[in-house]
């Protein structure tokens, strides 16, 4: 019983892996789309019955039937008007994107040019819906797409009032149509080197911000250290002068505090860009092979907590380190678990401060799952339809008109904390709270003296 539950278990775990790759896959597909969805959509809503009136009355065909294309565009409007459907409907706009395809193209334009005796016409008209729908959708996509719409084209054709099947019509279409089937899907694959070629941009970007910004941050970061070397002796001289009755400018005490603080604010600043930097360069590059360590998990908390640039005061009070005496031993890379930990609470100070409100809990947790670090905040939280997709490359979100960034530091800490044997997730409640769990399972300290 146990080996049969064992593989049931994992049989479970390849179907869910499959569904999200499947459910990934038609989300990013239709956000690529999205753009221009609203306004092919509905167009092609108000062409349906448009185009019935030109094929009963201007241009007559010797079938055509009205209740088909107003099906055509029921089924496309509501894509036009995409962008007010409620929330609870969103997560389900990918699905319905594929589905009104599948039905307004290769359906549509394959069972007409069947029931049309395969004109001349109505073959390149599917030809053109066959195009359309490659230019929509990655190389699978289509290939789901058109096989599912033409074999339901067939079936209907078959199952309704029609009359014998054009065959001979068919036999010379069959070549046109296997040279697009060929050639066509070239036109998809740019997309893929389009996303090869955002990711080198975003690596040759990163590398040209560090180059250009880390000579003049140096340079910054020596002017400060030099102005906070020297300036405790001008102020003191300027002191000793004015008690000396020399003539020299008055300075009020504020202004004095603001000199003094200002080397502080200069120190503050340059290791928050670089920061920064590091963060960018390290989501954006290539992780290569790893060098594992074991770790402590509070101590390389602790070290992160510390060790982030906080814009200000108010940023670093609202971290919290649960205390308790949770600490694990891991197997992983220190660097990549502190940029892991200032992504998270990266997401989490921009969302609260967005929201103007909420607290962010930093603890540890140990449980018969593994061991794990949550990051937990009661800001805005994520939107349900939102949710699924936050670790997908290049997604970004926020309530406004822009996202929150590149949409790379989620994908990155995703990345790098399986390379390290983990996992990562997310809860949200959408206007309580977010919560990120990530876990390691249990290791077998090594003989170095540590315990967990």
């Amino acid at each position: 019983m146990t080996g049969t539950s064992h593989a049931t278990r994992r049989r479970g775990s390849r179907l869910r892996q499959l569904r999200r790759r499947v459910d990934n896959a038609m989300f990013t597909r239709a956000r690529y789309s999205q753009p221009m969805m609203p306004v092919m959509c509905l167009l092609g809503g108000l062409f349906m019955p448009l185009y019935w009136f030109v094929w009963t009355y201007a241009v007559p065909q010797p079938y055509s039937n009205l209740w088909l294309h107003l099906a055509g565009c029921v089924v496309l409007l509501p894509l036009a008007a995409q962008r007010w459907w409620p929330r609870a409907c969103k997560p389900w706009l990918p699905l319905y994107w594929y589905v009104a395809i599948t039905f307004a193209l290769p359906f549509f334009f394959g069972y007409l040019m069947l029931r049309n005796g395969g004109a001349i016409g109505w073959m390149a008209a599917h030809l053109f819906s066959i195009f359309i729908t490659m230019m929509l959708f990655d190389l699978a996509s289509f290939a789901l797409i058109f096989s599912l719409g033409t074999t339901l084209a067939a079936l209907a054709f078959q199952l309704g009032p029609h009359g014998a099947w054009p065959l001979h019509a068919m036999l010379q279409y069959t070549p046109v149509l296997a040279l697009t089937l060929v050639l066509g899907p070239l036109a998809s694959l740019s997309q893929k080197f389009g996303d090869q070629a955002k990711v080198k941009a975003l690596i040759g970007a990163s590398n040209n911000i560090a180059h250009e910004l880390r000579t003049p941050l140096g340079s910054v970061q020596l002017a400060g250290r030099a102005i906070g070397r020297y300036l405790p002796h001008l102020l003191e001289s300027h002191r000793l002068a004015e008690q000396s009755g020399l003539p020299v400018a008055a300075l009020r005490s504020p202004h004095l505090q603001a000199l003094q603080r200002g080397v502080g604010v200069i120190e503050h600043e340059v290791s928050h860009a670089h920061t920064v930097i590091d963060m960018l360069l390290m989501a954006a590059r290539p992780m290569g092979s790893l060098q594992l360590e074991t770790l402590h998990a509070r101590a390389c908390v602790e070290q992160a907590l510390a060790r982030y640039p906080y814009a200000s005061r108010a940023e670093r009070e609202r971290v919290q380190l649960v205390s308790g005496p949770v600490d694990f031993v891991v197997r992983g890379s220190e660097p990549l678990l502190t940029h892991v930990i200032f992504n998270l609470l990266r997401n989490a100070l921009f969302h609260t401060g967005r929201a103007g409100k909420g607290e962010i809990r930093v603890g540890l947790d140990s449980d018969a799952s593994g061991h794990c670090i949550r990051v937990r905040d009661t800001g805005p939280g994520i939107p349900p339809d939102v949710l699924p997709r936050i670790f997908n490359r290049f997604y970004s979100y926020s309530e406004g008109d822009s996202g929150t960034g590149l949409g790379i530091g989620l994908a990155f800490s995703q990345n790098a904390v399986e390379r390290m044997g983990g996992r990562i997730s997310c809860r949200s409640r959408w206007g309580e709270y977010t919560e990120f769990f990530v876990t390691f399972p249990y290791q077998v300290p090594s003989g170095q003296g540590l315990s967990a």
